[in-house]
Formats: structure tokens, sequence, C-alpha cells
């Protein structure tokens, strides 16, 4: 497991006992499926979203988290599908991932797009997928080649689909 694995190479880093790595990664897991962190206007958004669009999570995470997370910021509910990298197994930036949510969302490629804050994982995924991709820039990022389609905001994205 990504969590025990993590802490395992923490602790040997600071000469303490790495056999406490599988419990630390336990109780690092349970705290951040707590976490309910949501952008700003993320609610308002995906409500209006919704009201229009078939909607969907595709993430590089364990799922248990994801979908904690999910309910904890009280936005599972405006999600058709949650595709994770632990439920499927493939990961970003590989396609198959997408083509996963694709067939549950019974959609074809063109019919929809993928919106991710990592132009070179969440763009790898959909172009290789065949989907349109918008980067939702929010200044962690320098892409080589910039997207075609960049937001700023989950605002700007509603903006630019509505």
């Amino acid at each position: 497991m990504l969590a025990r694995e993590r802490f395992r190479r923490l602790l040997r880093r600071l000469e303490a006992d790495p056999g406490q790595a599988a419990s630390l990664g336990e109780v690092f897991l349970d705290h951040l499926s707590r976490r309910g962190d949501r952008l700003p206007g993320c609610r308002t958004t995906l409500a209006r979203l919704a009201k229009t669009y078939r909607l969907g999570v595709v993430t590089n995470g364990i799922d248990r988290v994801q979908r904690s997370r999910l309910r904890a910021a009280g936005l599972e509910r405006f999600f058709e599908v949650i595709v994770t990298s632990a439920g499927c197994g493939y990961a970003k930036p590989d396609p198959r991932i997408l083509h996963v949510a694709l067939r549950a969302l019974a959609l074809a490629p063109r019919q929809a797009l993928y919106v991710g804050d990592d132009p070179a994982t969440d763009g790898g995924a959909a172009e290789g997928a065949g989907v349109r991709f918008c980067w939702m820039d929010r200044g962690n990022a320098s892409p080589e080649g910039r997207p075609r389609r960049r937001v700023t905001s989950l605002g700007a994205l509603a903006d630019l689909l509505l």
C-alpha cells in the first residue's frame, strides 16, 4: 500500500523503526478520509453543472479515501460515477481509467470533457482516451505546452460550459 511505503521510507530516513509504517499509514488514511476540502464555489458550481451534464470523478487514489472525502465535503451526490485507480487497476496517465468512467456513463470519448489540475497526468490520460481536456490551472504547475482549454476557477469552468 502506498501510504505504508511512504511512511516506511520516512521512518528509515529518520532512523526510526520502519515497522511502525503500517499503523502510521492507516492513521494517516483515516484522517485524510475525514477531510472534506473544497474549492471556493464548488457546491454551487457542481449544482449548476449537474443540471445540464452528467458528472463523474476519475482520480488516482484509494477508493475508500476518495469516496469518504467526497462524502465529507458533501459532494458525492453530484457524481454519477466515481472511478479510482485503486478500484479499477489503472492510474492516470493510463487512458484506460477514463475508458472505465466512459463505459459507466455510457458515453463516447467525443461526448466527454475531462477537467484536471495536472496537464501531464490528467491531460495525458484524456489525450490517450480521445477525450477533450480542460486544465484547472490552480497556479501549481507549469506545463511545457499549455492545454487548449484552461480555467482558473470553478466559476470560470461553469461560464465556459453553460
